[in-house]
């Protein structure tokens, strides 16, 4: 598994509708969305931006978000602009995203415990779906100019 983050500006008098939309998308939408491995899509607030967040669970990235963005772009559910592609003086009147860049990744292994809580917090872990470094999880990270990957849906 990987996981990628991206945040968005979106105007505030489209902001709502936005929300509403990315928060409930249609079953069809979905199974493509599953089709090209996008698992556990999360979005969150802070202020003005808006964190997205999904674990992606394919083979093949950038074919699979290739994919899925032409679909998304045919059905209009596309934030096109980039946050580099927009100059600084308009960042507040147009919608864009961005990838966020990874500084740190903490406790990709379980810790050794050394009371007998430990068969507790393993289980606790694969509830919460975490998993060990040896899965193959690790996230999508990216430099302020590799640009290429990203897509926002």
């Amino acid at each position: 598994m990987k996981r990628v983050a991206e945040i968005m500006y979106i105007v505030p008098e489209e902001r709502e509708a936005f929300l509403k939309s990315a928060t409930s998308i249609d079953v069809e939408a979905q199974k493509a969305m599953w089709g090209c491995g996008v698992r556990k899509q999360q979005y969150f607030e802070l202020g003005e931006l808006i964190f997205m967040t999904f674990e992606y669970g394919g083979k093949d990235f950038p074919a699979d978000m290739a994919r899925l963005t032409a679909y998304l772009k045919s059905k209009n559910c596309l934030i096109e602009k980039r946050r580099k592609d927009v100059p600084e003086s308009e960042r507040a009147t147009t919608n864009w995203w961005a990838p966020v860049k990874r500084i740190a990744s903490l406790l990709d292994s379980k810790p050794e415990f050394d009371d007998e809580r430990e068969e507790e917090l393993g289980l606790m872990a694969m509830l919460d779906g975490c998993m060990s470094k040896d899965s193959g999880y690790n996230d999508i990270s990216y430099d302020e100019d590799d640009w290429s990957c990203g897509m926002h849906f």
